[in-house]
């Protein structure tokens, strides 16, 4: 099942813009300790290799088995010349590599999931790789010199990168090698981030309310580069990476608040036993946020909720339900609640 975030593709990228062409090593405004500003600076290579070279960008991050997610591109800028290559490879999550050409946002009818453009870019044309999942590749070789910006369109404002391509034969300012450092480096101190999000858990150990989702500040913080896929109703993960289990008594109500600044998410009951529902991961909720009630027979879906919001769901019948997020489930974003 495809997971995409056609909502969010539609929004402005006026702020990815700003953010892109700003020269910032990091495209998610966050400074690492381990981050580019600390990075050693070589001199530029004496002379490139002989031909066309291919450069190599991480795409996301990942640690303990998806929880701790790093939205950004590793490096966030990179020089290469004219007839070079870029090779993304996704690590985490779902995310795409999108050159917006001439326009100034992504088209509100197009549908982000689907691959735009060829294999080669020069600035002309809207140029995106469509939804890519953890292990998928993307190439694009660079016709023509300039500085081109990019995006994540599930991502935005703060999944950006850049892309410097120099005339041919222009000496390279940098290796692969030192790519590769920098890259580590911003990724590693976007997941330590997120690591240290789960500190911010804002409610009771073991209460009624749970977190959706965690990020660095919260719901109310600026979007972040950094977040955590998991159901917790505590400051840790829970067994093997994943999400804790909540147990209440029959008739009681747990609540589930969206505390990222980044990802949207669901909390869908299936009927028990069963695995969740195909088809789109943005479905319509079986009823209003607040409410709901759920025995095990039947389908209960909060629907898309966003960071800051709040889904409420009572439990009338004993029993252990397994439940998702449809839009991460594919990444381990699911939980346990016992009903005693």
């Amino acid at each position: 099942m495809l997971k995409i975030i056609p909502l969010i593709a539609s929004l402005s990228v006026a702020m990815f813009l700003a953010a892109a062409c700003s020269g910032a090593p990091n495209s998610g405004g966050q400074t690492s300790s381990l981050g580019a500003a600390n990075a050693p600076v070589f001199a530029p290579l004496a002379h490139p290799a002989a031909g066309p070279r291919n450069w190599q960008v991480g795409v996301g991050g990942e640690r303990r088995h998806q929880a701790l997610q790093a939205l950004d591109f590793f490096p966030g800028s990179i020089t290469i010349d004219v007839g070079d290559s870029v090779t993304w490879t996704v690590e985490g999550n779902a995310h795409t590599i999108t050159f917006l050409g001439p326009l100034s946002s992504f088209p509100p009818g197009d549908n982000p999931n689907s691959p735009f453009g060829g294999s080669t870019y020069d600035g002309s044309v809207l140029t995106s790789s469509g939804a890519m999942f953890p292990g998928n590749k993307y190439a694009l070789t660079f016709t023509k010199a300039g500085t081109y910006p990019y995006m994540c369109l599930f991502h935005p404002p703060e999944m950006v990168g850049v892309i410097v391509v120099q005339s041919a034969g222009t000496p390279y300012p940098h290796s692969q090698g030192f790519y590769n450092g920098r890259g580590l480096a911003e990724e590693n101190g976007q997941l330590r981030a997120a690591q240290e999000s789960l500190r911010e858990f804002p409610y009771r150990d073991r209460g009624p309310k749970l977190v959706a989702g965690i990020a660095p500040g919260l719901a109310g913080g600026a979007p972040s580069t950094s977040t955590v896929l998991r159901f917790l109703d505590s400051d840790t993960l829970g067994p093997g990476d994943g999400s804790n289990v909540a147990t209440i008594a029959v008739g009681g109500t747990l609540a589930w608040v969206n505390q990222s600044n980044n990802e949207p998410h669901t909390v869908t009951f299936p009927p028990a036993g069963q695995g969740p529902p195909a088809g789109d991961p943005f479905m319509p909720g079986t009823g209003p946020l607040t409410g709901q009630t759920y025995d095990g027979t039947a389908l209960v879906n909060s629907g898309p909720f966003f960071p800051g919001q709040e889904f409420t769901l009572t439990f009338t019948k004993a029993g252990t339900y397994v439940y998702f997020c449809l839009i991460h489930d594919f990444i381990g974003m699911e939980g346990v609640v016992i009903v005693k």
